[in-house]
């Protein structure tokens, strides 16, 4: 038993209590200190029982802090691929408060945003097939692999943002090794080395940041349309801005001579 005037975990939940009679509190498990009232009296089962109330206030609490993380119409995210990065994402997103789909198919026209992060490389011609999805008011986050690391494209909010394809090129207009880039982007085959563990975890924490600050309708989300994220060159993150265009009119074909 502990003394009312030590810290104590509080059972099956996190954060800590002390039930001193002057200034009894509930530490959160977020680190929020908050004042506790109505002590037990002396005895196991009373304060086991005043602890249970305590807890499931806390619950409660996190539960509506959760909701508020993820307001309705920016709750549901859909989270493609099945690999250990999409798997850990999806985890993370669940902690936070998000109502995480898997799959595709007919839950793509019901999420509010759509989370295309894989341990693939990036396909010139074949990632541009999920640009439709913000017709519908969905936002669409894709990441692709390139061998020890992780690109995190453009969040997708209306179209106006640079499409994988058009990163691909600016890619190619800014490399000194634009010929060998291009060579390597359209034969790479997926690594089967497994991602390194820190890159995993940059990525992750990269991405749900993304979309944490989307759902909160943050500033930051205005850099996040605009920037190619390079995660996995050690422990720095390296950034690039990338602009959005629109493409040009194909044009008219002459009468044949």
């Amino acid at each position: 038993m502990y003394p009312r005037h030590e810290w104590r975990p509080l059972p099956a939940a996190r954060g800590e209590v002390r039930l001193s009679p002057d200034m009894p509190a509930l530490r959160t498990g977020s680190g929020d200190f908050l004042r506790l009232h109505d002590l037990p009296g002396p005895g196991r089962v009373p304060t086991y029982r005043y602890l249970l109330r305590v807890r499931r206030a806390a619950l409660e609490r996190e539960a509506r802090i959760r909701r508020s993380r993820w307001p309705e119409g920016r709750r549901s995210v859909l989270v493609l691929g099945h690999g250990r990065l999409s798997r850990a994402l999806a985890a993370e997103l669940i902690r936070s408060g998000a109502e995480v789909r898997r799959g595709g198919g007919r839950l793509l026209a019901r999420a509010d945003a759509v989370v295309d992060v894989r341990e693939v490389p990036q396909r010139p011609g074949t990632d541009e097939s999920l640009g439709h999805l913000t017709a519908g008011g969905a936002v669409l986050l894709r990441a692709r692999r390139e061998g020890s690391r992780m690109l995190i494209f453009p969040l997708i909010v209306d179209g106006s943002e640079a499409t994988p394809d058009q990163v691909r090129r600016r890619r190619l207009a800014a490399s000194p090794a634009a010929s060998e880039l291009s060579s390597w982007l359209s034969g790479s085959r997926r690594d089967p080395r497994p991602l390194p563990r820190t890159t995993l975890t940059l990525t992750v924490a990269r991405c749900l940041s993304i979309l944490e600050d989307w759902a909160a309708d943050d500033p930051a989300v205005s850099e996040h349309r605009l920037l190619l994220r390079v995660v996995g060159d050690g422990l720095r993150e390296r950034a690039h801005t990338v602009l959005g265009f629109d493409e040009p009119a194909p044009r008219p074909q002459g009468p044949a001579r």
